[in-house]
C-alpha cells in the first residue's frame, strides 16, 4: 500500500478522486460534502493510523483553508498528520516526535500555516519547531565556520524554513528567524525574500554571499545527481541572476549606506529595466536622499507598468505630501525628519501659480488614496495614503485615525508607525510620539526613525535621551551624515548643564563632520549657520552659505568625470539655491546689512517666485527699513480685531 520509508499518500479511492476533481474546479462546498461521505466510511471501522482517512482529512483541510475556516483546517491537518505519523511508527517499530516522512512534513506545514492565518503565531511556530527540529552534524557549511552546528531537519523544505523564519520574526525572535532564513538560502539561493530578510536583520554581507555560494553548490550537486541517473552527465550550475549584486544592494540599504545601495540597484535596473521591485527600491532611496524628481519619476513608472501595484505606494503618497506641503508652507528645515518637507521647489516640477500647484498635488494624493482603496482595502497602504491626504489638509484627527487603521491591519508596517509618530509630534504630543517612533525604529533601524525619536525627546525636554539616541544612530550608521547631524542638533539644543559647558563646540564639530561627509546635506549646513548666528558670528554664516553655492558652481564648470564631488550634494544645492540665498538674506537682516539682505531676497524670489521665506522675509525687511516694527504691527492688528469683535457684540 505505502512504502514506510517514504510514507507517500496511497492511491486515491474513487470518491477521493471525485472530491479532488471538485476541489480543482473550486467547488469547495461540493468537494467537502463528497469528502465527508468518504470519511464516514473509514472512521469507525479502521485504526487511527489509517492513511486513506488521512488523505480525506487533508482534502477537507484544503477546503476549509480556502474558505477562510482556518481553525477547522488546522484540526483536519493535525488529525491527518497524526495518522501518518502513527502509521510510520507502527510499521517501522520506532518512536520519535519529529516528522517521519515528506507527506507528514507537508501536513505539518499546512497545519502551522492555518494556525498562523488564524492569528496564533506562537503556536504555529511551535508546531514547526517540534516537527522539524534542527540536527547537529560535523560540517563546514561556510568557509569561516568549521563547526558542530545546527543543520535543518532532513524533511525541512524551503516552505517550512521560510514560514518558521517569518513566524519567528513576527513574534520578535530575530536571531532564530535569521537562522531559518540562512537555511533557506542554503537550500535555494533564489529565495530572494530570504536574502532580503537577512539584510534587514543585519546579517553580515560576506556571510550572505557565502550562503548564496553554498546554495548554488547544492543546486549543482542536485542537478548532477539527476543527470547522472538519466544520462550520466555532469553540469555546472551557474547563477541565472546577479544574486550577489541583489544581496549587496539590500545589505547596503539596511545599513543606511544609501548612495552605495542606489548604485547597486541602478546596476540591477540596467539589466532588468522593467522590474517593479527594483524600481521601487530606487524610488525609496532617491526620496530619502532628496532626489525628489527622480524618485517621483520612478514611482510613476511603476504605476504605468502595473496600475494595481500596491507595495510601497504609501511612500509615493508621502512624496506627494512633501510636494503639497512645500508649496503650502515655507521651508521647514528646522523641524527635520523624513516626513517633514525639506524642499521648496523641487527643481521646477510645476510652473503654474502656487495655488494651482497646491491643489494639483493634493488632487493627485486624493486620487492615489482612492485607487489604493479600490485595489485592496485590507492592506495598510491605502489607509496610510488616506492618512497623508488628511494630514495635508491639516486634519490631524482624521489622519491619526486612518494611520491607526493601517497599523491594526499590519502591526509590522514600519512606515505606518513612523507616520503616527510624526502626526503626534506635529500635534504637540512628543511623549506619545516617542512610543510610535520607537516601534518604527524597532522594526527597522533607519535614520528617519532615529530623527523622529531625537526630535520627540528634544520637544519633551529629554535632552539626555536625545543625545543617547543620536549616538545610537551613529553606531548604526557611522558614515551617514544624517546620523552625525542628529548628534550636532541634540548637543546644540541641550542646556549647558547636560554638556559640561562644551555642548555648542561639540555640536559644531559634529555638524562640520557631517558637512564634510555630505557637502550638500541641507540640515547640517543650516543648523551650523543657526549656531553661529545665535553667537553673532554673521560673517561666518555668510561664508558657509556662499561656500555651499560656490562649490556647486565650481562643479558645473569642472570636468565631472575627474572631479569626485557628491552628486547628491550638487543636486540639492542646484535645485534649491533660492533657499540658501533666502537664508543668507536673513543673516544679513540680523546683521542690519539691509542693502545686501534686500538684494538676496530679490535674487531668491527671481529664482523661485514661490519661495515663501523670501517673500515673507522681504515684507518684514521693507517694514524695518521704513522704521516699522513688523512684530508690533502684528500685535496691533490682533488688538484691533478684538476691539471690532467687542463692538459687534
Amino acid at each position: 500500500m505505502t512504502n514506510p520509508e517514504d510514507a507517500s499518500p496511497p492511491p486515491r479511492t474513487p470518491l477521493q478522486l471525485q472530491a479532488v476533481r471538485l476541489f480543482n474546479e473550486r467547488q469547495y462546498k461540493s468537494c467537502e460534502l463528497v469528502a465527508l461521505c468518504e470519511l464516514s466510511q473509514w472512521m469507525n471501522s479502521v485504526p487511527s493510523h489509517n492513511v486513506y482517512a488521512a488523505t480525506t482529512l487533508e482534502i477537507l483541510g484544503d477546503c476549509a483553508a480556502n474558505t477562510g475556516r482556518h481553525r477547522q483546517a488546522n484540526d483536519y491537518y493535525r488529525d491527518a498528520a497524526d495518522m501518518v505519523h502513527a502509521h510510520v511508527h507502527s510499521v517501522m517499530k520506532r518512536t520519535t516526535e519529529d516528522t517521519t516522512s515528506s507527506w507528514e512534513a507537508r501536513l505539518r506545514i499546512k497545519e502551522s500555516r492555518a494556525l498562523s492565518n488564524a492569528g496564533s503565531i506562537i503556536e504555529a511556530a511551535a508546531i514547526l519547531e517540534r516537527s522539524f527540529p534542527h540536527c547537529t552534524k560535523n560540517a563546514t557549511v561556510l568557509k569561516h565556520q568549521h563547526q558542530q552546528q545546527r543543520q535543518p531537519h532532513v524533511y525541512a523544505t524551503l516552505e517550512s524554513l521560510m514560514l518558521l523564519g517569518n513566524l519567528h520574526y513576527m513574534s520578535g525572535r530575530v536571531a532564530d528567524a535569521a537562522v531559518e532564513y540562512k537555511f533557506a538560502v542554503m537550500k535555494d539561493p533564489y529565495a530572494l525574500e530570504a536574502v532580503e530578510q537577512l539584510a534587514k536583520l543585519g546579517c553580515d554581507e560576506s556571510t550572505t554571499l557565502e550562503l548564496i555560494d553554498v546554495g548554488l553548490e547544492h543546486l549543482t550537486n542536485d542537478t548532477n545527481s539527476e543527470l547522472n541517473e538519466v544520462k550520466g552527465e555532469e553540469l555546472e550550475v551557474k547563477s541565472l541572476l546577479p544574486l550577489r549584486t541583489f544581496a549587496q544592494a539590500h545589505s547596503f540599504l539596511y545599513k543606511n549606506q544609501l548612495s552605495t545601495s542606489l548604485e547597486h540597484f541602478t546596476r540591477l535596473s540596467s539589466q532588468f529595466p522593467h522590474h517593479p521591485h527594483i524600481i521601487l527600491q530606487q524610488a525609496h532611496i532617491q526620496q530619502e536622499l532628496g532626489q525628489i524628481l527622480a524618485s517621483e519619476k520612478n514611482y510613476q513608472r511603476i504605476r504605468s507598468m502595473d496600475s494595481h501595484w500596491m507595495e510601497g505606494m504609501d511612500k509615493y503618497a508621502h512624496l506627494l505630501f512633501q510636494l503639497r506641503m512645500s508649496r503650502k508652507n515655507a521651508f521647514m528645515l528646522q523641524q527635520g525628519g523624513y516626513l517633514h518637507y525639506h524642499y521648496s521647489n523641487y527643481g521646477g516640477r510645476d510652473k503654474n501659480p502656487s495655488d494651482t500647484v497646491t491643489c494639483g498635488v493634493e488632487d493627485e494624493l486624493g486620487q492615489l488614496s482612492a485607487d489604493m482603496l479600490d485595489i485592496n482595502a485590507n492592506k495598510p497602504e491605502p489607509w496610510v495614503c488616506l492618512s497623508l491626504y488628511h494630514l495635508a489638509r491639516d486634519d490631524n484627527e482624521k489622519s491619526l485615525a486612518f494611520v491607526d487603521k493601517a497599523i491594526s491591519i499590519d502591526q509590522q508596517h514600519q512606515y505606518a508607525h513612523y507616520l503616527r509618530g510624526s502626526i503626534l509630534l506635529a500635534s504637540q504630543q512628543p511623549d506619545h510620539a516617542v512610543v510610535s517612533f520607537f516601534r518604527a525604529n524597532d522594526l527597522r533601524h533607519d535614520i528617519p526613525s532615529y530623527e523622529g525619536l531625537v526630535e520627540s525627546y528634544l520637544a519633551a525636554d529629554k535632552f539626555k535621551e536625545a543625545i543617547c539616541t543620536a549616538k545610537e544612530a551613529i553606531s548604526s550608521s557611522p558614515r551617514d551624515a544624517r546620523a552625525i547631524t542628529l548628534v550636532g542638533l541634540a548637543l546644540s539644543q541641550a542646556p549647558a548643564s547636560h554638556q559640561n559647558g562644551e555642548g555648542k563646540d561639540r555640536a559644531k564639530r559634529a555638524l562640520k563632520r557631517a558637512m564634510a561627509l555630505d557637502p550638500g546635506a541641507p540640515r547640517p549646513l543650516f543648523a551650523l549657520v543657526d549656531l553661529f548666528a545665535a553667537e553673532g558670528h554673521y560673517d561666518t554664516c555668510v561664508k558657509l552659505l556662499k561656500d555651499a553655492i560656490e562649490g556647486r558652481r565650481a562643479h558645473d564648470m569642472a570636468d565631472t568625470s575627474s572631479t569626485p564631488i557628491n552628486s547628491h550634494a550638487v543636486t540639492w544645492i542646484k535645485e534649491h539655491e533660492d533657499v540658501i540665498i533666502a537664508k543668507m538674506a536673513e543673516i544679513h537682516t540680523l546683521n542690519e546689512d539691509y542693502t545686501e539682505a534686500l538684494e538676496c531676497f530679490h535674487v531668491a524670489i527671481s529664482l523661485n517666485p514661490h519661495n515663501v521665506i523670501a517673500i515673507q522675509g522681504l515684507e518684514r525687511l521693507e517694514k524695518v527699513m521704513r522704521g516699522i516694527d513688523p512684530d508690533e504691527e502684528m500685535d496691533d492688528e490682533g488688538e484691533d480685531d478684538e476691539e471690532h469683535e467687542e463692538e459687534h457684540y
